[in-house]
């Protein structure tokens, strides 16, 4: 999905007025705001993976590359992505799992309770994303945003988007994430089969 040639696609043939908006609106994404474009490809690429589109994954990786992110960088992105996407699974209907499942004395979360062992084990895989290493804990959380949102999970979005600003990311930041996970959500619509789309519609 970087740098789409609207003119090249079967939407554009078919939808001009409104491949021209989207465009615009893809163009906006990297034209303005306050996040570096090396911080919007990493959040890009790791969305990309949660529209299971291999086209945009591919593409936003090179593009991460080409704007200096390392592969170290790139993985870790790709990581927090394994571990969010994990994570809204166990949260994303947190009341509901603790009152038909939890003890509800607040001290453990339902899975802790009754999966024991798996959840120590994902609390230590957790954890030890957020150590330090190859990303900043700035932009881990500014990758946990978008995939969290994308993954619609109002418990992790939300966790996220404290985490974001106490590590330093702005508003601004934060929603320049959000509105990357908006675009790549709309983008992977489009190009997730684009052979297909290409074949039959192009």
């Amino acid at each position: 999905m970087a740098e789409v040639a609207t003119q090249e696609r079967w939407f554009a043939s078919n939808a001009p007025e409104m491949a021209e908006t989207w465009q615009e609106f893809h163009d906006s994404i990297y034209e303005y705001g306050e996040l570096d474009r090396k911080s919007k490809e990493l959040i890009a690429a790791a969305t990309a993976t949660v529209g299971r589109c291999p086209h945009c994954t591919q593409g936003h990786i090179k593009k991460a590359l080409d704007v200096g992110a390392t592969k170290e960088e790139l993985s870790e992105a790709f990581m927090i992505t394994a571990l969010i996407s994990s994570g809204t699974e166990l949260h994303w209907m947190l009341e509901d799992y603790e009152d038909l499942l939890g003890d509800n004395s607040g001290n453990k979360r339902w899975f802790e309770e009754n999966a024991d062992q798996m959840g120590m084990q994902w609390r230590t895989f957790h954890d030890a994303l957020y150590e330090d290493s190859a990303l900043d804990r700035k932009t881990k959380e500014l990758v946990a945003v978008a995939v969290a949102e994308m993954r619609r999970c109002r418990h992790c979005t939300k966790s996220h988007i404290k985490g974001a600003l106490k590590y330093g990311a702005s508003k601004e930041e934060t929603s320049e994430a959000i509105m990357i996970a908006a675009l790549i959500a709309s983008g992977t619509q489009l190009m997730w089969m684009k052979e297909d789309y290409e074949e039959l519609l192009g």
